[in-house]
């Protein structure tokens, strides 16, 4: 999709526009590259996970469908979520993703929003040259527009932050409303895409109704369960120094461990973790005794139980509905992926 070296045709396709493309020169064509391809690959082409591209696929295979066919159609979540990954860090100012700097660290701050911004529309391509009917690529459409405009409002919940809803939980310990505006955010955010792109490779797929509901609902749980998890593992460090060991109290954000530990703490614990947090500490030290607190507590524990409890609530429903197949195995494994605690 995006080659460092385009011929002028992959060039032409990537760029079309109603205007046409014969004003453009060689020379664009290289700018091209250099602020946009380039910039791109240099976030896709780093370690990572890939789990939502892999949603869409197995989901076609799951419900009966051959995904192969369609195996271009992995640019198409690739590409939306390394687009979000880059406007991320450029709101919550982060320095490292996926092992490396962040895109606005090398290419500057409005370089690296353009370019994450185009991500989210170079998909459309592989959908139109794949073989897909003209009723499910409408289909498509109105789904992937409806999971960028939840994933933008939960964006938005998620800037606006949780400091709001801090004092009233570091007062009485009650972490209920605090819990269910991050639950909120995490749906948006996470679950939405993710069941967005199971429903997309169900319709591929040519599920029934019910298949394509449940592993639908099934990813939903997954997306929750992973972002929970991602909470837990941004205190617990993440394999391969990927991000940084408590980057989330370094920015100040209010997650799902420090959510649940509100209702852990007593009340001179809870006060001390709100004001290091308000802080955004960088001292190493600091940083790890609020982690300590949260872990003494029992929060981040409590966090990774309820991720599990997520996807295996979920599996029992799928279990049911989807026929046994080797694929729905690997619907299976990929639960368990989601939990893995380091």
């Amino acid at each position: 999709m995006l080659p460092l070296v385009p011929t002028d045709d992959e060039f032409y396709k990537l760029v079309n526009s109603p205007l046409g493309v014969n004003f453009f020169s060689q020379a664009d064509k290289e700018q091209y590259v250099a602020s946009v391809v380039k910039p791109v690959r240099e976030i896709v082409d780093r370690n990572k996970k890939s789990w939502r591209s892999y949603v869409l696929l197995a989901c076609i295979d799951s419900v009966g469908g051959d995904s192969q066919p369609f195996i271009n159609l992995l640019a198409m979540p690739e590409l939306i979520h390394t687009g979000s990954l880059i406007v991320d860090d450029v709101q919550d100012k982060s320095e490292k993703r996926r092992g490396g700097k962040t895109l606005h660290h090398i290419y500057g701050e409005p370089l690296a929003i353009n370019a994450g911004n185009a991500c989210y529309f170079i998909g459309d391509i592989v959908v139109g040259d794949s073989q897909i009917s003209e009723q499910i690529r409408l289909k498509i459409y109105q789904l992937f527009f409806e999971m960028m405009r939840a994933a933008h409002a939960g964006q938005a919940l998620d800037i606006s932050g949780l400091h709001a809803f801090m004092p009233e939980a570091v007062r009485t310990g009650d972490c209920t409303a605090l819990e269910k505006r991050l639950y909120t955010i995490h749906r948006l955010k996470t679950a939405a895409p993710a069941c967005t792109l199971a429903r997309i490779g169900g319709i591929i797929g040519n599920g029934t109704p019910e298949e394509i509901d449940e592993i639908s609902n099934y990813f939903e749980a997954a997306g929750m369960a992973y972002q929970i998890m991602d909470d837990v593992l941004n205190l617990k460090g993440f394999e391969n120094n990927l991000k940084d060991k408590g980057e989330d109290i370094k920015a100040g954000k209010i997650t799902m461990p420090v959510a649940k530990a509100m209702g852990l703490l007593n009340f001179d614990e809870r006060e001390y973790v709100w004001k290091t947090i308000q802080t955004m500490p960088t001292d190493e030290k600091v940083i790890r005794s609020v982690i300590n607190v949260l872990k003494s507590c029992g929060a981040i524990d409590a966090c990774a139980k309820e991720a599990e409890d997520l996807i295996e609530a979920a599996w029992k429903k799928i279990d049911i509905i989807v026929p046994d197949s080797f694929y729905k195995v690997r619907l299976r494994a990929f639960g368990w992926f989601i939990l893995q605690k380091d």
